[in-house]
């Protein structure tokens, strides 16, 4: 679960910087972020983590 532990001011970060309320792109930036986390073994999401997310959005 990748937004369950998340920080509501995380989440809100990344709805105003690459989701957009959009369905499709919150299953592209979960599928980045759940990569990020394995390839870091980090166990929450964090602001750097996902800026590193929004670089790999097409």
């Amino acid at each position: 679960m990748v937004w369950a532990d998340a920080d509501p001011g995380d989440i809100a970060f990344a709805d105003q910087h690459a989701a957009h309320g959009n369905f499709r792109a919150w299953a592209q930036l979960t599928a980045h972020t759940r990569t990020a986390l394995a390839r870091n073994g980090r166990a929450r999401v964090d602001q750097e983590l996902l800026r590193w997310a929004f670089s790999r959005l097409t």
